[in-house]
């Protein structure tokens, strides 16, 4: 008797272990973006005021995986525009940009996001993968003048066992930052905002 009872108890554990492994919880994800510092200050003192908005239509980032995809999802646990906005302002200061000018001749610089994908795809396979998109639209004007950029990064991760929550956090933030970044790799962009 004492032999069943054991085995009975190592036979839940061990279906506990299962369960717990094929069903992920929910992750709220911080963002707060890390710019390295610039290179060079290309910025030329030019006056730019920058707003961010969200315009995503699915803010469900994506799903962890598991049995039980359809509710171990991932999202924000914070406002994006107002995460982004103070950071990307900040990094453009360094780049030598005035974001603080109240100069008539300031020029607007709206960054959008689109898109922010951070997925697990339903597809069995050797390993983790998780999908990484974001892309964002820019609407830079000044005056009369317009200029309107859309800049996209996109890749796919595998890893060997599924990221933990600071890890997805860390992935998810180098990703925004990643595709801020890809703005200023834009020369039409940058010779926009350096008009003086």
């Amino acid at each position: 008797m004492m032999v069943y009872s054991t085995l009975l108890k190592t036979c839940v554990l061990a279906a506990s272990v299962w369960l717990t492994a094929c069903a992920s919880s929910p992750q709220a994800i911080q963002i707060a973006p890390q710019f390295t510092a610039p290179s060079a200050r290309i910025g030329n003192n030019s006056p730019v005021h920058v707003r961010v908005s969200d315009q995503r239509q699915n803010k469900v980032l994506g799903s962890r995986g598991g049995t039980y995809r359809e509710t171990s999802v991932v999202t924000l646990a914070n406002d994006l525009s107002l995460a982004v906005e103070k950071p990307l302002a900040k990094h453009m200061a360094a780049m030598g940009y005035d974001t603080d000018s109240l100069r008539a001749d300031t020029a607007d610089l709206h960054v959008i996001f689109e898109s922010l994908v951070y997925n697990h795809p339903k597809e069995d396979g050797v390993g983790y993968d998780m999908d990484m998109l974001a892309v964002v639209n820019v609407m830079a004007s000044r005056g009369n003048e317009r200029y309107e950029g859309r800049y996209r990064v996109k890749r796919k991760q595998k890893f060997f066992n599924a990221p933990s929550e600071s890890h997805n956090a860390e992935l998810v933030n180098g990703l925004v930052v990643e595709v801020l970044n890809s703005m200023f790799e834009d020369p039409k962009l940058v010779g926009f905002l350096r008009k003086n």
